[in-house]
């Protein structure tokens, strides 16, 4: 999971990626000191769950922005960071789940942490988001039957074959936040559990009738991954 931290005062943003990355160890935290380095980094196909977004500087303009972002990912979780002026008002156009005010207090942001992931977790259907050059791509993994590494693009497919190529690896694919169910069945390959039809020795036939291959050195982890997942069914 990628959380983004927008905070213009060091020490603070020093004390928030400390709190975070205690809070949610397996994260991949990013601060930022800068609003146009959030931007950039959103612009660069980078896809966070939850923002810290200080309102400490152009504050309409931060708030604009998250709501145009939530358009986008609408199971982005925003944690604002503002002092109690008349902004206060004015941060819940854009629906976030939390306020912290400055000076921060420790028991405050863990809380903020631990709402933004328990509601994350409650999301009944997950989308696959991707902003990147070629434009805004959104998919629910449900209908995602499998991926396909080719050179540089991951070709998407659905029940009825090619969705969209898009630029990204399928190493990348996989950090992405999509529970348990995807998983790399082939170095070119990785299959959504919950489209398998049948589990074969070397082969995967799924319930649109694709077979996709089983790499020798993948086979027992595949074979485990599925048993486990039918056994959570």
């Amino acid at each position: 999971m990628n959380i983004g931290i927008l905070e213009y005062d060091e020490s603070i943003r020093s004390q928030l990626l400390e709190i975070v990355s205690n809070e949610c160890p397996r994260a991949h935290v990013v601060t930022w000191e800068q609003e146009e380095n959030l931007k950039a980094s959103i612009r660069e196909g980078a896809v966070y769950k939850i923002l810290f977004l200080s309102l400490e500087k152009e504050a309409k303009e931060i708030i604009k922005y998250s709501k145009r972002l939530q358009e986008f990912v609408p199971d982005l979780k925003i944690i604002y960071l503002s002092e109690l002026n008349e902004t206060i008002f004015e941060v819940f156009e854009a629906a976030p789940i939390y306020v912290l005010s400055k000076p921060l207090d420790e028991n405050h942001v863990k809380n903020a942490i631990q709402k933004a992931v328990r509601e994350l977790s409650q999301c009944n259907e997950k989308v696959f988001t991707i902003i990147n050059k070629q434009g805004i791509f959104t998919m629910p993994y449900d209908e995602i039957y499998y991926v396909e590494s080719d050179k540089r693009k991951l070709n998407i497919f659905g029940e009825e074959g090619l969705v969209r190529s898009i630029n990204l690896k399928i190493s990348d694919f996989l950090t992405y936040e999509h529970g348990d169910n995807f998983l790399q069945c082939h170095k070119s390959y990785a299959v959504n559990l919950m489209h398998i039809a049948q589990l074969e020795k070397y082969s995967i036939i799924l319930k649109n009738g694709k077979e996709l291959p089983i790499s020798q050195s993948r086979y027992t982890e595949t074979k485990l991954a599925y048993v486990k997942y039918l056994e959570n069914e």
